[in-house]
Formats: C-alpha cells, structure tokens, sequence
C-alpha cells in the first residue's frame, strides 16, 4: 500500500462519528424493526407459448367439430314439413310446364331443372302412363314433381293421380330411412317415403292408403311414418 492511501486511512480511522448521526441512524434501525418485515410479492410465473400449445391445440379442435356438426345442420329444414307443403300444393289444380306420357321424357326435364342425379322412376310406376311434372318449392328447398295416371279414364285428362316427388337428402333433417317405406296419412291425402342413397324418395295420393300401397315397393312390410309424427307449424313459402 502507497505512502499516500496509509495517511489517508489512518486519517479517516482516527474520525469518530457525530453523535446526531449516530442517533439518526439507530433511529432508523428501530423504525425499519417496528415496522416488521418488509414483504415483496414474488413476479406471477409467466406461461410460455410453448406450454400453452397443447391447450390451445385441444380448443381449437372442439370449435372445429362443433362447425363441421353445425354448418350443415343450419341450411336443413324439418322432412316434416314436406307432407302438408304437398297437400297444399295440390289445394289448387298446378300449372304443370312440361306434360308427356313417356316417364323417361319427364326424368329428363327435371334433371335439366336440377333435380338429383341419382334418381331414378320406380319401376311400378314405369309402368303408367305419365302425365306431367314440375318444381315445387318447398319452405325454399326444390322437390322435383312427376305425376302418373294411376287409373284410365275415357278422356286423356280425366282420372286418378299418383304423385312422385323426389329431393336431396342433405337439404332435409329427419329424412326418411333407407329399406322399407314408410306410410302417413294427412287427412284426405296418403304418402309413401324412403331414402336411397343421396335421394329422398316420396309417394302421394289424393286415395286411401291402400290404393297407393299398391304402387309402393316392399309395401306389405308396412312401417309407420314415424318421423312425421309431429309436424312443426309450416311457415309460408
């Protein structure tokens, strides 16, 4: 140690402390002790991105079933609906746009209008004559309209109808299931409806049941219309 840092410490060893700042500082100590520990609230453990991933992940993945579940359901209406949109329909003779008695001549035209491409005329009612066919509107979905004579009469239009309708499934909650028809009757009209593959397949009569049973494959086994057993109240179209 150099000549000069020993005076300087020896000098400053020798100072002895004012008592007013010996006191001051003791009454500092006492005050800081009275006063009791001093608490400091430790900084909230920070989540990283990296540890949240899993739980965003998870979420994501529910919100994305419940779209794909939801999405499609939204655009549906009730097959419920479908029955006495038909009926009414029928209240007034309808303007029929394209007329012919060769079935195959009708399928073609509604296939131009949009009707499903899958659908095909079943083959009891191949059998008959055709009469006409046309789009109805039902509740903003298209259901595509063939009807036959289902009786002869002397005159070319004069006689009994039986009524084919057919319509997309995606656009239908509560369709029909595929196998066995099934059978409803809204007051004076029967119906008759199955599904095939993307097809809702559906049979009317202004007739008792068993007149339109006749036409209806796999009509002996016989199944309620237990979809449309309450019908919701129809809202005009």
């Amino acid at each position: 140690m150099s000549d000069l840092r020993q005076q300087l410490q020896k000098h400053y060893d020798a100072q002895s402390l004012p008592a007013g700042k010996a006191e001051a500082i003791l009454a500092e100590g006492r005050a800081a002790a009275e006063g009791g520990e001093k608490v400091v609230e430790l900084p909230a453990r920070r989540v990283t991105f990296w540890r949240a991933l899993p739980a965003i992940a998870a979420a994501i993945l529910l919100l994305g079933s419940l779209a794909l579940w939801w999405a499609p359901q939204r655009g549906k209406i009730s097959y419920a609906l479908f029955a006495p949109r038909v009926r009414d329909f029928f209240s007034t003779p309808p303007e029929l746009p394209k007329r012919s008695q060769n079935p195959e001549e009708l399928r073609t035209w509604l296939l131009a209008q949009g009707a499903p491409a899958g659908f095909q005329i079943p083959a009891k009612l191949r059998s008959l004559k055709s009469f006409g066919c046309q789009v109805v509107n039902v509740h903003g979905k298209s259901a595509y309209l063939t009807c036959f004579w289902r009786e002869k009469k002397p005159r070319v239009d004069d006689g009994e109808l039986v009524h084919l309708l057919v319509a997309r499934r995606k656009d239908f909650k509560d369709a029909p299931p595929t196998g066995v028809p099934q059978f409803r009757t809204v007051k004076d009209w029967s119906f008759a409806a199955w599904t095939e593959g993307d097809v809702i397949y559906t049979m009317a009569a202004h007739a008792p049941m068993e007149t339109l049973q006749k036409f209806v494959r796999n009509a002996g086994a016989r199944a309620p219309f237990v979809a449309l057993a309450k019908v919701p109240q129809a809202v005009s179209s």
